[in-house]
């Protein structure tokens, strides 16, 4: 098969757009998505907002930074409601200093008044900020 000097000019023509564009593709996605380069996209959970109840206080789940004033959590007849974050703080505590080592908790629905059931909390159960900044 003989090649002219035409067809070889032309293959790597197409070689050299083909190499360009694996080469680019990553730049051109980073400045679509505003990604910035070669790091990583920040996490979507530190832009979360928390829901908000009738009385002003914040419900949800504990994510990134943020921990809600009433912290989803499950009663020891496995209903799910929120405990009071405050309330789950000196649960531990006191806990930590009974006998026992359990104190228990209110869990309540999203209001922060309907008492739904309670969870027994232990002195080493880890806390809603334990492990955040």
């Amino acid at each position: 098969m003989s090649s002219t000097p035409k067809t070889i000019g032309i293959v790597v023509a197409i070689v050299a757009v083909v190499v360009g564009a694996v080469l680019i593709a990553p730049s051109i996605g980073d400045s679509m998505f505003g990604t910035g380069g070669s790091q990583p996209p920040a996490a979507a959970s530190s832009d979360v907002e928390l829901s908000v109840n009738d009385a002003g206080e914040t419900y949800g789940s504990a994510n990134g930074g943020s921990v809600p004033d009433l912290l989803a959590a499950q009663t020891d007849d496995g209903a799910i409601g929120y405990v009071r974050v405050s309330e789950l703080d000196l649960a531990r505590n006191v806990a930590g200093s009974v006998e026992s080592g359990e104190w228990p908790v209110d869990v309540y629905e999203k209001d922060g008044e309907t008492v739904i059931g309670q969870l027994t909390v232990t002195k080493d159960m880890p806390g809603p900020r334990d492990g955040r900044n």
